[in-house]
């Protein structure tokens, strides 16, 4: 048989078996319907408003009630980051295995505020990146 003609074939088998593992990996992965692969991660703001509109989320807004009673989204339940013990208190209460999306003014303690729900084993927690303020500015609807 031709040198080619082999090296052709043995292209194709290697081209044909990688197509199939990155397939199996796509249809194995912990992908949501967000395209997020992983279960604590950060949103843009339409992505966030995009999960929020999905129904299949909880929205916790963890600034000062001063800050909520200012501006928030809509149905975001609120509790304070600051308060140490009641938010720790807070989310012994919620169900681990629900799906949350929250946010800060900038993201800085909801972040910190998902590795805390990622330790105490929240299954599915996404912050919104640039927090608060970088929904404002997208023009996304808030109330008072």
């Amino acid at each position: 048989m031709n040198k080619y003609l082999l090296l052709g074939l043995s292209v194709l088998v290697i081209l044909l078996i990688g197509a199939i593992f990155f397939v199996s990996n796509m249809e194995n992965s912990n992908t949501n319907v967000l395209g997020a692969v992983s279960a604590f991660s950060d949103l843009s703001p339409d992505q966030f408003n995009q999960a929020l509109n999905s129904g299949k989320y909880t929205l916790i807004d963890v600034r000062t009630i001063d800050e909520y009673n200012a501006g928030h989204i809509k149905n975001a339940k609120q509790s304070d980051f600051y308060q140490t013990q009641a938010f720790s208190n807070y989310l012994d209460s919620l169900n681990k295995n629900a799906n949350y999306l929250i946010y800060c003014r900038t993201g800085h303690r909801s972040a910190s505020a998902m590795q805390i729900m990622q330790q105490k084993g929240f299954a599915s927690v996404y912050d919104m990146a640039g927090g608060y303020n970088a929904w404002v500015a997208n023009g996304l609807p808030v109330e008072k």
